[in-house]
C-alpha cells in the first residue's frame, strides 16, 4: 500500500452484515485515485469481522482492518482517524453508499481553493416507504457562513464532507449518542474555509429500528450534545448557532422525541436569555412555539428510592439508569436522616419495626427537598416514566378504590408533599395505626381537590394528575404503561395483574361496547332492527351467547390491532397483593 494518500475514508462497522458489501463496494468503484479505505469493526458480533478480512485479503493495496472493543460510533471514526495517512478525511456509515465521483469531485475543489472542509448534497432513501428524496445542502455554490449556519443543511452530518486533515489532528469525537450533532456544526463555525459542490453524491439509507430512530435511555445524549454546539462554536456566531439549535429543537420537541420534552425544556431554561433574545427567532413565527416551552415547570431529573434495614433488588440501579442515565439517583436507608430530626410517629415506627410506613415518609420528606419522582423497590420503571416530568405533582391508582404509593412525583417544595409531610405531626388515626401512605393521599385528595374514586385519570384543580392503574401499577400492554410492580418471578412475556384491576378493565370493556352499540343504534335507518346492548330483556342464555360472541369480537379486533402485534399479551392473572 502506498503511504501517499489523498484521501482516507474510514467506514465504522458494527452489526452491519447485510449491508456492508453495498457500502464498501461503492467505495471501490470510486474514480478518484490514491484512496485508501480504513474498516473500523467496533466489536460485531454477526459476519462483519469476517467480511472485513476478506475485503483486506482481496485489496491489501487499498484497504486496511481494525478490530476493536464495542465502544461506539464516534469512538471508531476516532480510532480510524489515527490509523489515515490521507490528505484528506471522510467518513462513511457502513449502511450507506456514495456516489462513483464523490471523493474525487470533492478532493478537487477542496486542492483547487484549499479548503478546509468540501460538502455535497445528500439523498435520504427511506427504505420501508420505497421513495427518496434529496436534500440540498445550501441554496448556492458560494457558501455565506453566517447564512448556511442559520439556514443551510445537513450541517450535523459527518458523512456528506471531505476534511483537511488539520482538522482531526485538533478535534476528536465523544464518546455518546448524537456524536454528531456535538462535534460537528461547531467545526463548521471554526473552520470557516467551506467549499461546496452541489450534487447529492451520498445515498443515506434511512430505516426503522436504527440507533436514531429507536428510544432508549442514552438518546437524551443529544441534549449535551445541542449543548456542546453552543458552548464549543465560534462566538462570532453564537446567534446563527442557537437559532440552528432551536430549529432542531423545535422539531425534537413537537415531533421527533416528544418523550424527552422535559430534557430539551431544562435546555431551553439554561440557554433562556439566548434564546429570547435571538433576532433569528424573533422573525421566525413557527420556530417561536419554542419559547412557549419556557413557561413550563417540570420535576426534576431525580430518582428516589427508599429501603429501610433491606437491601435494594440486585440489579435495580442498573435498570434505572439504562433508561435515565443522566438522572439523580437518591438512595435512602435508614440513616439518611437523623433519628432525633423525624416525628415522634415516625421514630416509634421505627422502633416497632414498621419500617415501611417510615419509609413513605422519608421518601415524602426527600421529594419535598429535592424534587423528583417516588419509586419503590418493588417498582419497576421503563423510558415511559420520562413523560410524567411534565406534571407538576402526579399520582395514581392502584385499583378503582386504592391509590398506590409506589410510584409518584412532584416538583421540589410542592406544597401538596408538604401537606402529607405535616399530617405526620397531627394526632391522627393515620399515625396511631401506622395506616399506609396510599390511604392519607386519597382521602387528603379526596378532601381537598375532591379526587373521585373510580381509577380514572383525573386532573385535579388543574393542579394534581392522577393516573389510572396500567400507568403506575400494572402493564396492561397498551402502551401506557410508565412503571408496574414487581414481586413475583414469572415466565418471560407473561403479566400479573391483580383480580379487582382486571375485573375494572373487563367492565369498562363492556361500558364501551354498549356506548358503541348505541351509537350504532342512533344512525341505524329507521325501521331497522335494533342491535342490543348486554342488558336487554332476553333469556339469560341468550344474553350469555351473545356476550361471549361479542368478546370474542372485540378479543379479534385487539389481536388484529397494531399495539397487540408491538407487544406480548396478558395471559397470567392473579392476585398480586394480599388484604
Amino acid at each position: 500500500m502506498s503511504d501517499h494518500k489523498k484521501v482516507s475514508v474510514i467506514i465504522p462497522v458494527y452489526q452491519v452484515e447485510n449491508y456492508l458489501e453495498r457500502a464498501v463496494d461503492s467505495v471501490l468503484e470510486q474514480t478518484l485515485s490514491e484512496m485508501e479505505i480504513i474498516l473500523v469493526d467496533d466489536g460485531s458480533e454477526d459476519t462483519s469481522p469476517q467480511i472485513c478480512d476478506r475485503y483486506a485479503r482481496e485489496y491489501p493495496d487499498r484497504i486496511r482492518v481494525i478490530h476493536k472493543e464495542n465502544e461506539g460510533l464516534g469512538m471508531a471514526r476516532n480510532t480510524g482517524v489515527r490509523a489515515a495517512v490521507g490528505e484528506y478525511i471522510a467518513f462513511l456509515d457502513s449502511d450507506d453508499t456514495v456516489e462513483p465521483e464523490m471523493y474525487e469531485e470533492l478532493y478537487e475543489r477542496a486542492v483547487e481553493e484549499n479548503y478546509d472542509m468540501v460538502m455535497c448534497d445528500v439523498k435520504i432513501i427511506y427504505v420501508e416507504e420505497d421513495r427518496s428524496v434529496v436534500v440540498s445542502t445550501y441554496s448556492s455554490e458560494e457558501i455565506d457562513l453566517s447564512d448556511y449556519i442559520a439556514n443551510g443543511n445537513n450541517i450535523t452530518y459527518s458523512v456528506n464532507k471531505l476534511y483537511s486533515r488539520r482538522i482531526w489532528e485538533e478535534n476528536q469525537y465523544e464518546k455518546m449518542l448524537f456524536e454528531d450533532i456535538a462535534l460537528i456544526p461547531s467545526l463548521i463555525t471554526k473552520y470557516q474555509h467551506i467549499g461546496y459542490v452541489k450534487k447529492p453524491f451520498y445515498n443515506y439509507y434511512r430505516r426503522a429500528n436504527t440507533i436514531s430512530t429507536t428510544f432508549v435511555g442514552d438518546m437524551v445524549d443529544i441534549v449535551q450534545a445541542f449543548r456542546y454546539f453552543i458552548d464549543r462554536s465560534n462566538p462570532k456566531y453564537r446567534e446563527e448557532v442557537v437559532y440552528n439549535t432551536a430549529k432542531q429543537l423545535y422539531w425534537n420537541l413537537t415531533q421527533s422525541r416528544v418523550l424527552f420534552q422535559a430534557d430539551f425544556i431544562e435546555l431551553l431554561k439554561e440557554y433562556k436569555k439566548d434564546f429570547l433574545l435571538n433576532p433569528y427567532i424573533q422573525q421566525d413565527k413557527k420556530i417561536q412555539k419554542i419559547l412557549d416551552f419556557l413557561d413550563r415547570e417540570v420535576i426534576p431529573n431525580t430518582i428516589i428510592c427508599v429501603h429501610i434495614n433491606r437491601p435494594i433488588p440486585e440489579g435495580y440501579w442498573n435498570e434505572i439508569q439504562e433508561d435515565f442515565p443522566n438522572g439523580k439517583l437518591i438512595s435512602a436507608d435508614q440513616h439518611y436522616f437523623p433519628v432525633d430530626q423525624l416525628p415522634e410517629t415516625i421514630q416509634e415506627a421505627l422502633a416497632q419495626g414498621r419500617y415501611a410506613y417510615a419509609e413513605e415518609y422519608y421518601a415524602l420528606k426527600i421529594l419535598y427537598e429535592e424534587g423528583g419522582i417516588v419509586l419503590c423497590p418493588e417498582m419497576r420503571a421503563n423510558l415511559n416514566l420520562k413523560k410524567l416530568r411534565l406534571n407538576r405533582i402526579f399520582f395514581g391508582f392502584e385499583d378503582e378504590e386504592e391509590m398506590t404509593a409506589g410510584c409518584f412525583g412532584a416538583l421540589r417544595e410542592h406544597y401538596v408533599i408538604r401537606a402529607l409531610l405535616d399530617s405526620y405531626e397531627e394526632d391522627h388515626i393515620y399515625n396511631k395505626a401506622f395506616l399506609p401512605l396510599r390511604e392519607r393521599i386519597r382521602d387528603f385528595l379526596m378532601i381537598h381537590f375532591r379526587l373521585k374514586v373510580n381509577g380514572r385519570n383525573q386532573l385535579l384543580k388543574n393542579e394534581v394528575q392522577v393516573y389510572l392503574p396500567s400507568v403506575l401499577a400494572y402493564d396492561m400492554k397498551n402502551g401506557e404503561n410508565c412503571c408496574k410492580k414487581v414481586f413475583h418471578e414469572i415466565p418471560e412475556g407473561y403479566e400479573l395483574v391483580r383480580d379487582t384491576v382486571l375485573k375494572m378493565w373487563s367492565d369498562r370493556l363492556m361500558e364501551n361496547w354498549n356506548l358503541y352499540k348505541r351509537e350504532l343504534n342512533v344512525k341505524r335507518p329507521s325501521g331497522a332492527k335494533p342491535i342490543h346492548g348486554t342488558h336487554s330483556l332476553r333469556s339469560q342464555q341468550e344474553i350469555q351467547q351473545e356476550l361471549e360472541g361479542r368478546i370474542q369480537e372485540v378479543v379479534d379486533l385487539y389481536e388484529n390491532s397494531t399495539c397487540w402485534k408491538l407487544t406480548k399479551p396478558i395471559r397470567v392473572l392473579g392476585k398480586l397483593f394480599g388484604k
